[in-house]
């Protein structure tokens, strides 16, 4: 226990004393973190251990969320406070390794159970679900050849959906620190996914989302978000925006709540939102 919570500290140390100094430099962004305010509003209950996910629920202001590798197959609304108002059962699903939520523009949510840390399984999946039934999406990346692999850039734990595809985004443990970016299609199917774009980002990236007018699109990582411009509809690195200091300890979930804020959670159950001033 006295190692773990001596891990812990050393941990958040590290997460708040990070900075964007290397993203501007090597990757164009600018620093933003002046033009953001971030609030703590609320607490997970126990029962929401560790959470990993954040999407659009229902109704306006509410969220669905998860618990990570282990938990039940489950969804559970909760507003920004962390009080829990429904629970959402996903039928023929297992929770292997749930790493992230998202939405379609039809209300179908898609779970993200392709959480990788040993760089080693061959069950990668992304359940689709709605009105209780549920189809699943398969997929192998094509520039992984060992298992495990060697080199540790195989783990997600972020995508969001966009214009009938589902773009995944890459957990780099290596001291490259290159997020890689992956399309796959939102239909039920077996797929083979190749790399479409790469960027140096030196935090590893926990969660994703894109905004409702599908103008910007953000990554969380454990201390910063980095916010990119989508032009033409086309998603890629190609136009990097902000880099926000967050801090807040192991940062893992992330939703736009309207087109310039965002709404957060950690592993330590806290949620926060960053608001443009």
């Amino acid at each position: 226990m006295f190692l773990y919570k001596f891990y812990m500290f050393l941990f958040s140390l590290k997460v708040a004393t990070c900075n964007c100094h290397s993203e501007i430099k090597r990757s164009n962004f600018q620093a933003a973190k002046a033009q953001y305010t971030i609030t703590k509003t609320g607490t997970l209950p126990v029962c929401i251990n560790e959470n990993s996910g954040l999407a659009n629920a229902w109704q306006e202001n509410y969220y669905w969320t998860h618990n990570d590798g282990g938990g039940n197959a489950e969804l559970y609304m909760i507003d920004k406070r962390g009080y829990v108002f429904d629970t959402l059962l996903i039928n023929d699903a297992v929770n292997i390794d749930w790493e992230e939520l998202t939405k379609d523009n039809e209300g179908n949510i898609y779970i993200g159970d392709f959480g990788n840390n040993n760089q080693a399984r061959k069950d990668l999946c992304i359940y689709k679900h709605k009105n209780n039934k549920t189809e699943k999406i398969t997929f192998r990346y094509a520039d992984q050849t060992e298992f495990p692999a060697q080199k540790r850039v195989f783990d997600c734990e972020a995508f969001f959906w966009h214009g009938g595809n589902l773009y995944l985004f890459s957990k780099d443990w290596s001291k490259k620190h290159h997020t890689k970016l992956y399309m796959i299609p939102d239909k039920a199917g077996d797929y083979t996914i190749s790399p479409q774009d790469s960027v140096f980002l030196k935090s590893p990236v926990t969660a994703a989302d894109i905004s409702p007018d599908g103008k910007e699109f953000a990554l969380l990582s454990y201390g910063k978000i980095y916010t990119f411009e989508i032009s033409a509809g086309k998603i890629d690195f190609s136009k990097p925006k902000g880099c926000i200091k967050v801090g807040r300890n192991q940062m893992e979930a992330l939703n736009y709540i309207n087109n310039t804020d965002f709404i957060m959670t950690n592993e330590q159950r806290k949620i926060y939102t960053v608001v443009k001033k």
